[in-house]
C-alpha cells in the first residue's frame, strides 16, 4: 500500500469555518499565512525524509482550510523540497480552469519534478463552482471533457484543433511534453455511480474522500464491474482513499488531543459567526477520522481500508497546532508507516 501526505496549506489563525463560504479576506493575516505556507511545506519535506510514498495538494478557493487555489504553484513549490516522494495534485477542478492550460501547466510540474507527478482531475464542490460564475449544470460534462481533452494534449504528437460540446480551440500543441510517457497517472472522481463508470472506461484510477468503509467497498465493486466491461482489470494502486489522520502513542492520548482541538475550534468558529453571516452556505461534509489513534489501532485501519480494494491512503494532517501536526507525523512514521507500506 502507498501512503500520501497531504500538504494542506491551512491557515493556522481564527478564521470562518466550512459552513461559511467566501470567508472574509479580512480575517487572513498575512505573517500567519506566510508561516503557514512555510509550515505546509516543512510537513512537505519531512516527509519526503520519512519515507512516505507521495505529498499531496489540493484546489480550493476563497477559504482558509486549504489556502491553495492554484495547486500547480504548490505542486512546483513541493517538487523543489522533495527528492523521492511522488508530486500529486488531488485534484485540479477542471471546470474552473482552462483544459489546455492545465495541460501546460501539470507537463511543467512534471518536468520540474523529474517524472513524479500524479494527477487526480476533480469536478468540485457547489460552493466551489460560483468561484469564477461558472454554470453548474455544466460542470460535469466539462470536467469530462477537459479530460479527454488534457490527456490527447499530452499524447498527440502534432497540432490538432478540438470542436467540443464545452471548450473549442483552434490549434493545441502542448510544450513541455511529460517526463512519463504516455502520461503521469491520471485519476478521477468516486463518489458517484456516474463518476466511476466514466473512470473506468477511461482506464482512470479512481478516489474517495471521508467516505465510510462499506461505502467504499460498494463503490470499489462497481469500479472493477465496469473497468471488466471496457476491457481491463485495475489493481489497487488505481484506488486512492483521504481521511482526516492523526497519530498518538495511545487511542485515548489521540483521541482527548483531538477533542480538545476541534472544541477550541467550536468555540472560535461560534464567535466567527456572530460576526459573520458569510455568502452561499458550503454543502457539509461528513469528516470521517478515520485514522485517528495510536498506531495498533491505525494499523487496523489500514487493513480494513485495503480489504475493500485500496491501495493508495492520502492522510490529511489537519488536527493540532503546527508542532503537533508534526509529532502526529513522526508518531505515525515510527509505528506505522512501515506497516502500511507492507500490506
Amino acid at each position: 500500500m502507498l501512503v500520501s501526505s497531504l500538504c494542506m496549506v491551512g491557515y493556522d489563525g481564527p478564521a470562518p469555518g466550512l459552513e461559511i463560504w467566501p470567508a472574509q479576506a479580512a480575517y487572513c493575516r498575512r505573517d500567519v499565512a506566510l508561516a503557514s505556507f512555510n509550515h505546509s511545506l516543512a510537513m512537505a519535506r519531512k516527509a519526503d525524509a520519512l519515507g512516505f510514498d507521495w505529498v499531496s495538494v489540493s484546489e480550493h478557493h476563497y477559504a482558509p482550510y486549504i489556502m491553495t487555489p492554484n495547486p500547480c504553484v504548490m505542486a512546483a513549490a513541493l517538487a523543489q523540497v522533495t527528492r523521492r516522494a511522488r508530486i500529486a495534485l488531488l485534484g485540479p477542478l477542471v471546470p474552473l480552469n482552462n483544459p489546455v492550460r492545465l495541460a501546460e501547466e501539470l507537463a511543467m510540474v512534471d518536468m520540474l519534478s523529474g517524472g513524479r507527478l500524479v494527477v487526480l482531475f476533480l469536478r468540485g464542490t457547489p460552493n466551489e463552482h460560483q468561484t469564477y460564475d461558472t454554470d453548474a449544470n455544466s460542470t460535469r460534462a466539462m470536467t469530462q471533457e477537459g479530460i479527454d481533452l488534457i490527456i490527447k494534449a499530452w499524447t498527440e504528437d502534432s497540432p490538432f484543433a478540438w470542436d467540443g460540446d464545452q471548450f473549442q480551440f483552434s490549434t493545441v500543441s502542448v510544450w513541455p511534453r511529460t517526463v512519463q510517457t504516455p502520461h503521469p497517472p491520471v485519476f478521477g472522481s468516486g463518489n458517484s455511480d456516474e463518476s466511476v463508470r466514466f473512470a473506468a472506461t477511461r482506464r482512470m484510477g479512481i478516489a474517495f474522500s471521508f467516505a465510510p468503509p462499506d461505502v467504499v467497498r460498494n463503490w470499489v465493486a462497481l469500479y472493477h464491474a465496469e473497468a471488466n466491461k471496457a476491457g481491463w482489470q485495475p489493481g489497487p494502486e488505481h484506488i486512492l482513499y483521504r481521511g482526516i489522520a492523526y497519530a498518538a502513542p495511545s487511542d485515548a492520548q489521540a483521541f482527548d488531543e483531538m477533542g480538545a482541538f476541534f472544541g477550541a475550534k467550536a468555540t472560535e468558529q461560534a464567535q466567527i459567526q456572530q460576526q459573520t453571516l458569510g455568502g452561499p452556505p458550503v454543502v457539509p461534509l461528513i469528516l470521517e477520522p478515520y485514522f485517528v489513534g495510536g498506531p495498533d489501532t491505525l494499523k487496523g485501519r489500514f487493513e480494513a481500508i485495503r480489504d475493500c480494494g485500496v491501495g493508495v491512503v492520502d492522510l490529511a494532517w489537519g488536527v493540532g497546532a503546527p508542532a503537533q501536526r508534526e509529532a502526529a507525523m513522526d508518531c505515525f512514521a515510527q509505528g506505522v508507516l512501515e506497516t502500511a507500506q507492507g500490506l
